[in-house]
């Protein structure tokens, strides 16, 4: 059996030298200017290169939302609403009805979904108590304002832009 003569093709060279080459490869390509920054529309930014960071401008959601269709309440409320016990809460001062992505009227803080209450006149009956935030979508649960959406550096994909 005889001894396999190997070749290598790369040279280690010190770090400056290499980080020179590629510098002095750049500019005589025209390539070490950076390129001018634009503004482009949204919908004409698919696969363009960001210059800065995006941060979001606003919350998203920027309300507390209803995650369901139902009613919105105080949690506190239904506190003690059972099977055996069943809790009447009054349309429209106890409860309010929402639809899913819809904002939570002022001083809610829970929803029970459509399916799980009896509509009477006037009113809702509910068997079971629910938690604070319950079936809601609390402000800035997917993101929060000044969060950065996208880095520098990035090509812009589908999953990117949409909105």
């Amino acid at each position: 059996m005889h001894a396999m003569k190997r070749e290598f093709y790369l040279h280690a060279i010190p770090l400056e030298e290499a980080q020179a080459r590629w510098e002095k490869l750049w500019q005589e390509c025209g390539l070490s200017e950076r390129l001018a920054v634009e503004t482009v529309p949204v919908d004409e930014a698919l696969g363009r290169i960001t210059a800065r960071p995006a941060f979001a401008a606003i919350s998203s959601p920027h309300y507390h939302a209803a995650a369901m269709d139902g009613f919105a309440v105080r949690a506190e409320d239904t506190f003690g609403a059972s099977e055996t016990q069943p809790l009447r809460l009054s349309v429209p001062d106890q409860a309010v009805a929402v639809n899913t992505g819809e904002a939570l009227p002022e001083g809610y803080d829970a929803v029970i979904k459509i399916e799980d209450v009896q509509q009477t006149d006037g009113a809702i009956e509910i068997i079971a108590s629910v938690p604070p935030w319950h079936d809601t979508r609390p402000v800035g649960e997917d993101i929060v304002i000044t969060e950065m959406v996208v880095p520098a550096g990035r090509r812009l994909r589908p999953v990117d832009l949409a909105g």
